[in-house]
């Protein structure tokens, strides 16, 4: 199976978080768009950030004036981080007059809609901002997604990982970077064809995808059977946990392969961890991840060589 195969998004595919600090509102905001999307209900802007944080909305639908912080607030949260600033935001509010609206493009609204809410302009609105998104988001991943294994490619890693170290050293948090592949994969190919290999590549993709647990978390295919996973916010206690998990995953998988000691398809993972405190170029940070990586194929496959720390 390819990611050509896989089903395009609908609009029933899309997720939307609808932030209000009144029950009732929040009622009336799910009740209109039940039958158009996934609706989910939080009654603060910090619950917004804590959904978000696990979650990936299509769209965030908030009330500008709550406690804690406001819906001008929320937005600007949101798009300060990478992981959250491509949810497009329509801001609910009781008042129309030009600053009130300022306010809203100025904190990065995509759209805002008056209370009391007309029903047929709110879910028309509502309609168009999760089209755009569905197209966007098709765009980014014909752009940004190798078509075999539906991981990312080398484009998206040149494209971000930039952006992804800045925000590492804005949060003064460590960046886990592991690279991995397949053990013995050209004896794969040539004992069982190259299309049992492409299918073992789109197999295993698949399952450490499913294994990365937050959606920060990249998986990306760097070339041929060869891996890349960055894990932002994890240090080296974590990224061992991950790199574990990551070999016990592929074991499970159980992919028959006569070239090796345990008759089934295994992995070395090499793994180096970027410090903002040591800002050691992210470039020498993968160069050590490669070099533990051969370490681990030296040192008998299917298993991991970390850094410390």
């Amino acid at each position: 199976m390819t990611f050509e195969e896989n089903r395009p998004r609908t609009l029933d595919d899309c997720q939307v978080l609808i932030v209000d600090d009144q029950i009732s509102s929040l009622l009336i905001m799910e009740t209109l768009l039940a039958d158009i999307a996934q609706c989910h209900t939080v009654s603060s802007a910090s619950a917004a950030m804590e959904f978000c944080a696990t979650n990936r909305p299509d769209l965030v639908i908030t009330d500008v004036n709550m406690p804690g912080f406001s819906g001008h607030e929320l937005s600007q949260k949101l798009h300060l981080k990478p992981e959250t600033k491509q949810i497009p935001v329509i801001f609910v509010t009781a008042s129309d007059d030009d600053e009130e609206q300022e306010q809203c493009w100025a904190a990065g609204g995509v759209d805002f809609v008056i209370k009391p809410i007309n029903a047929t302009t709110f879910r028309n609105r509502v309609k168009f901002h999760l089209s755009h998104k569905l197209k966007s988001d098709l765009l980014e991943t014909l752009i940004y997604t190798d078509r075999l294994t539906g991981a990312f490619n080398r484009h998206y890693l040149e494209e971000r990982l930039p952006a992804i170290v800045k925000d590492c050293i804005r949060d003064q948090q460590p960046l886990s970077v592991a690279i991995f592949d397949i053990d013995f994969f050209k004896q794969y190919n040539d004992e069982y064809g190259h299309p049992a290999g492409d299918e073992c590549l789109w197999q295993l993709s698949s399952a450490v995808q499913n294994t990365l647990m937050r959606p920060m978390d990249h998986l990306i295919r760097i070339g041929g059977e060869e891996f890349m996973v960055l894990l932002p916010n994890t240090s080296g206690a974590g990224a061992k946990v991950v790199c574990q998990r990551l070999l016990e995953t592929i074991r499970a998988l159980n992919i028959e392969h006569k070239h090796t000691d345990t008759g089934y398809v295994t992995v070395s993972i090499g793994h180096s961890i970027f410090s903002p405190e040591q800002q050691l170029p992210i470039e020498q940070v993968i160069s050590q991840a490669d070099r533990h990586l051969y370490q681990a194929k030296a040192q008998g496959r299917n298993r991991f060589v970390c850094s410390h720390g």
